[in-house]
C-alpha cells in the first residue's frame, strides 16, 4: 500500500505540473493543432474545384446539364457572365470557365455537334486532371439520362465500404494518433527530464520509497494526462460527429487509444531518461512524433504512397494503429483488428520495457 500510494502521489505531482506549465501543453498541443488547421484548408482547396458557369442558352436541356454540373460533387460551380467568368480565371478566383453555348438546345435536337467548352488555367497538375475527368463525366451522365442516349456504355459501381468519408474527416484519425504519440514522448519525456534539470531527482532518491515506484509514477502519469487529453478530445469529435464508432466498436477504438498512449509514455519516459534536458527533449520528441506521423499516413493514405515509403510504414506502430482506428470509428469493421492490437501491444510492451531499463540505469548512476 505504501508504494502504490508512492505512485499515485508521484502521478498526481506530474500532472498537476503539466496543467501549471504553459510551455509543455503548448509543446503538446501546437503541432496537432497546425497540422488540422493545415488539412481543413488543403481538403477545402482540393476537394472541389472553383469553376465559373456560363450558360448562354435557357432550354431544358441546357439546363439539365446545369443542373447536373452544380449537383456533381466535383465542383463548387458560379454562375457568371463572360467578362465576370474571365476575371474570375484571370485573378485565380476559379480554375475553370465552363461555357454552355447559345446554340446546345438546337444542336441537340438537330443532333449536331454540341460542343461545352472548357478554359482551364493549367497551373496545377491535380486540379486540371480533376477538371479533365469531371467536366466529360458530367457532360456523359447527361447524355445517359436521354431516352436516345448514344452512350451505350454503364457504370456499375460496387463500393468497398459502407459510406464515404470525406477527405477532412479521413485525416482526424492520423492527427489523433499524433496527438496521442506527442503527448506521450513529450510529456513523458518532458516530466522525466524536469527532475534531472531542476535536481528535483535527489528528493525522490532519498525518499523511503522504491526506485520502481519513481518509474511507475512517471509513466502513468504520462499514460494518465494522454488519455485524459484524448478522453476530451473524443467527446468533442463525438459531440460534433466528426468521430462516431458505432456500438461495440468503442471497445477496439478505445484499446487501440490506450495502446497507443501506454507505447509513447513509456518510449518518453526512456528518452527523458536519455537526454535529461527539457529542450532536447522537445526537439527530439516533436521530431519523432511527426515522422510517425507521416509514415502511418498522416497526409496519404500509406497505400498509395511509393512503394519503399509502404516498406518503412508497416514497420511503424503508429501505421497499426491508424489502421485500428479507421477500421473501427469510419468502417465498422474487424478487418485486420487482431494484427493491429497485437502490434500495439507489443509496441507498448517494448515502449514500457525501454522506458524501465533506461530511467532505472539513469537512477543507478546518479
Amino acid at each position: 500500500m505504501g508504494s502504490l500510494r508512492a505512485v499515485l502521489a508521484i502521478a498526481a505531482k506530474d500532472i498537476v505540473t503539466w496543467f501549471r506549465t504553459p510551455s509543455a501543453i503548448a509543446v503538446n498541443l501546437l503541432p496537432p493543432i497546425a497540422f488540422l488547421l493545415v488539412i481543413f484548408v488543403a481538403a477545402g482547396a482540393v476537394g472541389r474545384n472553383p469553376v465559373a458557369l456560363v450558360v448562354q442558352d435557357s432550354g431544358p436541356q441546357a439546363q439539365r446539364l446545369v443542373s447536373i454540373l452544380e449537383d456533381s460533387d466535383a465542383f463548387r460551380v458560379q454562375r457568371a457572365t463572360p467578362v465576370e467568368a474571365t476575371h474570375l480565371l484571370d485573378t485565380l478566383q476559379v480554375a475553370a470557365v465552363i461555357t454552355i453555348p447559345a446554340s446546345f438546345d438546337d444542336d441537340y435536337r438537330r443532333h449536331r455537334p454540341d460542343p461545352v467548352s472548357v478554359r482551364i488555367n493549367n497551373l496545377n497538375l491535380d486540379f486540371t486532371n480533376d477538371l479533365r475527368r469531371s467536366v466529360p463525366a458530367a457532360i456523359t451522365r447527361f447524355y445517359a439520362d436521354q431516352p436516345d442516349t448514344p452512350v451505350m456504355v454503364g457504370v456499375a459501381e460496387s463500393d468497398l465500404r459502407p459510406h464515404d468519408v470525406d477527405l477532412a474527416q479521413f485525416e482526424l484519425v492520423p492527427i489523433l494518433v499524433l496527438l496521442l504519440t506527442l503527448m506521450g514522448i513529450v510529456n513523458g519525456g518532458l516530466a522525466t527530464a524536469r527532475e534531472f534539470e531542476d535536481l528535483t531527482i535527489k528528493a525522490l532518491l532519498l525518499a523511503p520509497i522504491g526506485r520502481g515506484a519513481v518509474i511507475a509514477g512517471k509513466i502513468l502519469a504520462c499514460w494518465m494526462t494522454t488519455m485524459l487529453v484524448a478522453a476530451v478530445v473524443l467527446v468533442v469529435s463525438f459531440v460534433s460527429g466528426a468521430l462516431r464508432p458505432a456500438g461495440w466498436y468503442w471497445l477496439p477504438a478505445l484499446a487501440a487509444i490506450g495502446l497507443i498512449a501506454l507505447a509513447a509514455a513509456g518510449l518518453g519516459t526512456a528518452l527523458g531518461g536519455a537526454l535529461r534536458r527539457f529542450s532536447a527533449v522537445s526537439g527530439a520528441g516533436i521530431n519523432v512524433a511527426i515522422y510517425l506521423f507521416f509514415l502511418s499516413g498522416g497526409i496519404s493514405v500509406a497505400a498509395f504512397l511509393p512503394e519503399w515509403i509502404q516498406t518503412i510504414a508497416h514497420f511503424t506502430p503508429t501505421f497499426y494503429g491508424v489502421d485500428a482506428l479507421e477500421a473501427a470509428i469510419f468502417y465498422e469493421s474487424t478487418d485486420n483488428l487482431g494484427r493491429d492490437l497485437a502490434v500495439l501491444l507489443l509496441t507498448a510492451a517494448g515502449g514500457l520495457g525501454l522506458g524501465i531499463i533506461s530511467l532505472r540505469r539513469r537512477l543507478a548512476a546518479f
